[in-house]
């Protein structure tokens, strides 16, 4: 069977250019055109492939931020295609060279936008996986790991051009390595930041709405950052702390205990008996064995000391919540107790010590 001779094709030309050329430009353009409905078609059947656990958040993100850029990025291509195509002029300007740069120039930039949004997809699918763990700091660590990789993607597009335009990345670097010592001196205390946050991350010491103590700092974490924690005390004011506070000094995480201590000291004179003290310690312990809010074989009730002050008693339980809340009005409720306690029993408390300052008799 002979075959379809098509030189003619080459042979005939139109604005400058053969007609064989300008049907494959055509064609190119009509397949950018259809584009977006490919670039859906094939997304849409990858998705069905590979996504068997029927993630309906997955398949939407990927429709909603993949197939326009990528379709863009498809056109993009086979316009550049068609620049190839025609015959544009080399002299006395070269228009064709220049076409060509600024069109792999675009092809880049709208490369870079398509990364973005693959990075965006993988983001949603992390933070889906990170809403069903119990701790928050997962959740902390999705926003900057996103912004690194889009800034990592954004100095390697940097590069690409650079060495279009024949500048070497690798000239730029040299250019700043001037300054790379003084930058790098600059720069110790955020690597040292950017240390405590992966220390952070890693050990988990705590997650958002615990509350800690670290440094002189007691308060609850609300964020945690690359650089810095947010803590809000008590006092509702809030303490930014740089990230390497964490790996040199102790953290006391106050939301993992089980307990909070109730301990306080009550003081009698001398004039109270044995036999008075005997039954005001029997009395007090039956007080805390029966609470239903405190931890049972944990209470203790003791004569501590025996001075020129007087008779000691220390009273020390431990609630089961760990509220701050709670934990007062159970410290309230046992503290009045006791108190009655003592009064029921006709039992004198020891005043408390008066100061008296030089040249001011006593009353």
């Amino acid at each position: 069977m002979d075959m379809i001779d098509l030189s003619f094709m080459e042979q005939q030309v139109l604005w400058g250019v053969s007609v064989g050329r300008l049907i494959v430009s055509g064609l190119l353009l009509l397949l950018g055109i259809l584009a977006y409905r490919f670039v859906r078609w094939i997304l849409g059947g990858l998705l069905k492939r590979f996504n068997k656990s029927g993630d309906v958040d997955v398949i939407d993100d990927v429709d909603r931020l993949l197939t326009k850029p990528l379709s863009l990025l498809i056109n993009v291509v086979l316009w550049n295609g068609v620049i190839g195509m025609l015959a544009l002029p080399e002299a006395p300007l070269n228009i064709r060279l220049w076409l060509s740069i600024a069109g792999a120039v675009v092809v880049l930039l709208v490369a870079v936008y398509c990364a973005f949004h693959v990075v965006d997809v993988f983001a949603g699918i992390a933070r889906r996986a990170a809403e069903k763990t119990e701790t928050r700091l997962d959740d902390q660590l999705i926003a900057p790991v996103t912004n690194t990789l889009k800034l990592v993607l954004v100095v390697v597009v940097i590069a690409a051009i650079l060495r279009l335009f024949d500048y070497s990345a690798t000239g730029l670097v040299a250019g700043l390595g001037i300054g790379g010592l003084a930058l790098a001196f600059a720069a110790k205390d955020t690597l040292a930041n950017v240390f405590g946050s992966l220390v952070i991350f890693s050990e988990r010491p705590f997650q958002i709405g615990d509350v800690i103590d670290v440094g002189g700092v007691n308060g609850v974490v609300e964020e945690v950052g690359v650089r810095s924690t947010h803590i809000r005390k008590f006092d509702n004011t809030v303490s930014i702390l740089p990230n390497q506070t964490f790996t040199n000094a102790e953290v006391c995480n106050l939301s993992k205990r089980d307990a909070r201590r109730i301990r306080f000291e009550i003081t009698f004179t001398h004039e109270v008996t044995s036999q008075q003290l005997e039954q005001f310690l029997s009395s007090v312990r039956e007080l805390l064995d029966q609470r239903t809010d405190l931890h049972a074989d944990q209470s203790l009730v003791r004569l501590t000391n025996m001075n020129t002050s007087g008779l000691v008693v220390l009273v020390l339980a431990f609630t089961k919540s760990t509220g701050y809340d709670e934990f007062m009005l159970s410290q309230e409720e046992i503290l009045l107790g006791v108190r009655k306690l003592a009064e029921e029993q006709g039992l004198p408390i020891m005043p408390a010590k008066e100061i008296h300052f030089s040249g001011q008799p006593p009353k």
